[in-house]
C-alpha cells in the first residue's frame, strides 16, 4: 500500500485512534479501584479531622456511620469518651461544588469542628475556606438560638462581633464563596432537623 496515499493515512489514523482509545480504557479500568480507594481514604480523613482527630486514626474504631430514613447519613465519633455527631454538607461555590463536614457536640447544637473543601474556588480567595483561619472560627458556635435553627452567618469583613454565637467572619476577597458556605450549612442541616430536634437534648434513637 502506498504510504503516501490518502487511504493509507486515513486507515493509519483510524487504527491509532482505536489503539489509543483501548489503552486509555484499560488504564481507566485499572486505576478505578485505586481512585475509589483514594477518595474513600480522603473522605474518612475529613470526617476524622472534623471531629478533631488525626486523619490517620483508626476510622472503624472511632466512627460509626448512621443512615436515616430517606437516605440521609451522618456519623458518630467517639472522642475521649464523648460522642460527636458529624453531618456531611454540600453546596455550590463561586466556580463549582463545595462540601464538608460539620461536627457537633451531644447537644446537636454546639459546633466542635468543621472541614470544608472545594473543586475550583479561586486560590488565595474563596479557596481559603479550607484554611484553619476560616474553619477555626466555627468551633464553639451554635446552630440553634433557643429552639430555633438559625445556622451560622458568614459576615463580610470583621462583621462577627465578639460574643456572637451564630456568626463568623467571611474571607477577605472571597465573600461569594464564604456566603456559599453559610448557605451550604443552613440548607443541608435543615434536612436533618426533624431528627435533630427529636434528639438534641440527649434522647436516644
Amino acid at each position: 500500500m502506498n504510504k503516501n496515499s490518502n487511504g493509507y493515512i486515513i486507515l493509519y489514523s483510524v487504527v491509532m485512534v482505536v489503539v489509543v482509545a483501548a489503552v486509555l480504557a484499560v488504564a481507566a479500568m485499572t486505576l478505578q479501584p485505586i481512585q475509589a480507594e483514594n477518595v474513600a481514604r480522603e473522605t474518612q480523613g475529613n470526617i476524622l479531622a472534623s471531629a478533631g482527630l488525626s486523619r490517620d486514626a483508626d476510622y472503624a474504631k472511632v466512627i460509626t456511620e448512621r443512615e436515616l430514613e430517606g437516605g440521609l447519613k451522618f456519623y458518630e465519633a467517639t472522642v475521649e469518651g464523648k460522642t460527636l455527631y458529624i453531618i456531611p454538607v454540600s453546596g455550590s461555590g463561586l466556580w463549582g461544588p463545595i462540601w464538608g463536614y460539620v461536627a457537633v457536640e451531644g447537644d446537636w447544637d454546639t459546633i466542635s469542628g468543621v472541614v470544608f473543601d472545594h473543586k475550583g474556588e479561586t486560590p488565595g480567595l474563596g479557596a481559603e475556606i479550607v484554611g484553619a483561619n476560616f474553619t477555626g472560627q466555627f468551633v464553639g458556635k451554635k446552630l440553634f438560638e433557643g429552639d430555633s435553627f438559625v445556622g451560622i452567618s458568614v459576615l463580610k469583613g470583621a462583621g462577627a462581633s465578639a460574643g456572637n454565637d451564630h456568626a463568623v467572619d467571611a474571607i477577605s476577597g472571597g465573600t461569594i464563596t464564604s456566603k456559599a458556605v453559610e448557605a451550604m450549612i443552613k440548607d443541608t442541616v435543615s434536612e436533618y432537623l426533624p431528627y435533630i430536634k427529636e434528639h438534641r437534648y440527649g434522647s436516644e434513637e
